[in-house]
């Protein structure tokens, strides 16, 4: 498959053609130079044929830290490429650092392609032939932001090579999301970078390095993965107008699109409110969750390392009880440790959420549940469960809670307490591990018999009493 990697300087419009060919906002875009750091990747149809596309940070060729890093990124990406997708600024003309980049991408010995953005109008489609000067033939005139020349673009690419199959050879099982969130600075691209075993991402000291929501592929033990990482969640006070705001909205949208959400904790600083707040977005849109307490290395030495754990695992708990019923890894990305313990966790969370619990298996439990601990009663009367409904989709590869609607004989009468007794007899005798349950008390319309284990059955209608023309209408 070909792989086609964007790359040119800062603010020549790389992520807003990469959106325009993907077909859906995918990069972050704004008008501030240098949002995008970390390569972006995702599948494409260009000209009807599959395609990787690739975008990257602005090259710089800087000594600074963090703009050498984003360099060496890009660069990283441009050795996987088949085809590489020069962006050059069409108004602003050929730059010294234009010419650089061009230097370089001639020594990869791989096709370039020259493509002049920013061509609002046919009347700048002579500026674009400075661009000729550097050798790599005519470039392709867009407008990433008003789609122009777009569809000649896509056309292009894969019309000089059709070696590619219109389809892939085999239908392949879709790679599980999972989501790293936190704060800043909890080590979530370090630990991403940790489990692909390279430095696929930008990992700096100071909190907010990582802007944007990356997808990266991953096959561990035959199974088709793809981590997301995330912008950290500052609080909304410390969160700036514009970039962060759309940073914090781009985390919150990978949470929902992910099968399974890793909730990276920083376990030497501790548990902090933000870390609660996020706690409450998982739980609140529903996703399957583990937690994992990085930096476990900077804690005590291993002497009694097994009883730390489970002491750490308790007091996280009691901290979240949000997520008290997600299973707790404690590791650290910088050592190395305990990272397959957390695919194989969250990949059981995920096959656990997949399984489906039958009506009657949920019925049979709430009788014998009320048998054995009847509801408190209140002002004389007695919370009665009639009937039990799983309203969680069946899909396999849905990511939902686990959604329990009970018909009661009066919703009024359900206590906090006894709906917390039934959540902890149902995750120890139905496969809910990490998977959060919404609940929803609704009353039994005509009912007036105690819990029967069984949907009230319609009256045929050849049985209906027919109404007697000397009953009063």
């Amino acid at each position: 498959m070909r792989t086609f990697v964007i790359v040119g300087r800062t603010n020549v419009g790389k992520s807003t053609l990469f959106n325009r060919l993907c077909g859906k906002e995918i990069a972050l875009t704004h008008s501030e130079p240098g949002v995008t750091r970390d390569p972006l990747l995702t599948r494409v149809r260009l000209g009807g044929k599959a395609a990787l596309l690739v975008d990257t940070g602005g090259v710089t060729f800087s000594s600074e830290g963090k703009e050498q890093a984003v360099t060496d990124l890009a660069f990283a990406a441009l050795d996987q490429a088949t085809d590489l997708l020069l962006v050059l600024d069409c108004r602003s003309g050929l730059t010294p650092l234009d010419r650089e980049i061009a230097r370089h991408l001639r020594k990869l010995g791989k096709p370039v392609w020259v493509i002049a953005n920013k061509v609002d109008d046919e009347r700048l489609d002579p500026l674009a032939a400075e661009l000729s000067e550097l050798g790599f033939g005519e470039p392709i005139l867009v407008s990433a932001a008003h789609n122009r020349g777009i569809r000649r673009l896509r056309e292009t690419l894969m019309g000089e090579r059709d070696s590619l199959p219109s389809a892939l050879t085999r239908a392949e099982e879709p790679a599980r999301r999972l989501a790293l969130l936190g704060r800043p600075n909890v080590g979530k691209s370090t630990l991403v970078n940790a489990l692909l075993g390279e430095s696929r991402l930008l990992v700096a000291p100071e909190p907010g390095t990582t802007h944007d929501a990356i997808d990266i592929e991953l096959t561990w033990r035959n199974r088709r993965l793809l981590l997301i990482d995330t912008a950290g969640l500052a609080p909304r006070h410390k969160q700036r107008q514009g970039l962060e705001e759309k940073t914090a909205g781009r985390s919150l949208h990978a949470l929902a699109r992910s099968h399974v959400a890793i909730l990276v904790l920083d376990s030497h600083k501790g548990i902090t409110r933000q870390d609660k707040k996020i706690a409450g977005w998982i739980q609140r849109i529903g996703r399957p969750c583990v937690i994992a307490l990085n930096k476990w290395d900077l804690l005590s030495g291993p002497a009694g390392r097994k009883e730390t754990e489970a002491k750490l695992a308790d007091a996280v708990r009691r901290e979240l009880p949000l997520l008290s019923f997600a299973p707790v890894v404690p590791l650290s990305a910088r050592e190395g440790t305990h990272l397959d313990r957390l695919l194989e966790t969250s990949l059981r969370v995920d096959d656990e959420a997949k399984r489906e619990i039958s009506t009657g298996a949920l019925n049979r439990f709430f009788q014998k549940v009320q048998r054995r601990l009847p509801p408190p009663s209140s002002g004389g009367k007695r919370l009665k469960i009639y009937y039990a409904l799983n309203e969680a989709p069946r899909d396999a590869a849905s990511a939902g809670p686990f959604r329990l609607r009970l018909y009661v004989n009066d919703p009024k009468l359900r206590v906090d307490s006894y709906e917390r007794f039934l959540e902890a007899q149902i995750r120890k005798e139905f496969p809910l591990l990490g998977r959060p349950v919404h609940w929803s008390w609704k009353k039994a319309e005509g009912r007036g018999r105690a819990f029967s284990g069984k949907r009230p059955a319609p009256l045929h209608p050849s049985r209906r009493r027919k109404k007697s023309s000397r009953e009063p209408a």
